[in-house]
């Protein structure tokens, strides 16, 4: 479990259960930590109705809301964040992963409420804001926009939800390019028969959920031949 040895309590929720949040998010709480759509423990998508609740016992007992938006934020659920695709608002939100597209860098967004309240120097790192990082996170932004790569990003994921459901696919989670196919079969079984034709996929904290993570510019031709290797596969 995480944080076992840090200086303060740590307290986790059943995620979706909205009815646990009085038990667990009291007016002795800091900050609630959430993905809202899931990357590791399965592509899960935390949804709206629980985020909302999320963000309404937060603001009851003065907690902050922090999303961690490393693997699912900047382009990859088919919005520029998942808070703006659920029309809930963090106090904070970190990001990284396709920041860079490849590039290792990370930033914190925070509102104008939180930002007053630190001082010059109070929130330190050795790099940042290099100007190599800062260069090619402006240049990512430009081509995601140029190249109109959110809505490609909502076309075709909703093209693999149309045709994917063949061979082990028994459904789908997630959301956008962070994508879990639910399997009939051991999900590192259908990963390593995906590998050897040559399809690259992940697996996760649920046995049965392949996660694909495209890249941004991935078309309908290349989500044909998923569909084909899948219908290949034994179901």
């Amino acid at each position: 479990m995480a944080f076992r040895c840090a200086p303060f309590d740590v307290a986790f929720t059943p995620r979706q259960d909205i009815e646990s949040l009085a038990r667990t998010v009291t007016e002795q709480t800091a900050a609630v930590i959430v993905e809202p759509v899931q990357g590791l423990a399965g592509a899960f998508d935390m949804g709206a109705p629980y985020l909302e609740a999320l963000r309404k016992r937060c603001d009851e007992v003065g907690a902050l809301l922090i999303f961690d938006e490393v693997q699912c934020g900047m382009g990859r659920c088919g919005d520029s964040f998942a808070a703006r695709l659920y029309g809930v608002r963090p106090d904070m939100i970190t990001t990284a992963k396709a920041l860079g597209s490849g590039f290792p860098c990370a930033a914190l967004l925070m509102t104008p409420a939180v930002a007053s309240t630190l001082k010059v120097d109070a929130l330190g790192t050795t790099f940042g804001g290099g100007p190599l990082a800062c260069a090619l996170i402006e240049a990512v932004v430009d081509a995601i926009e140029a190249e109109d790569l959110l809505a490609n990003v909502r076309r075709v994921s909703g093209y693999v939800r149309q045709t994917c459901q063949v061979g082990p696919v028994k459904g789908f989670q997630g959301a956008g390019f962070l994508l879990g196919l639910r399997t009939t079969r051991p999900a590192k079984d259908v990963q390593k028969e995906l590998l050897e034709r040559n399809i690259f996929a992940g697996t996760s904290a649920d046995p049965h959920v392949v996660r694909l993570l495209p890249a941004f510019i991935l078309r309908e031709e290349h989500v044909d031949l998923l569909r084909d290797v899948l219908r290949s596969l034994p179901a």
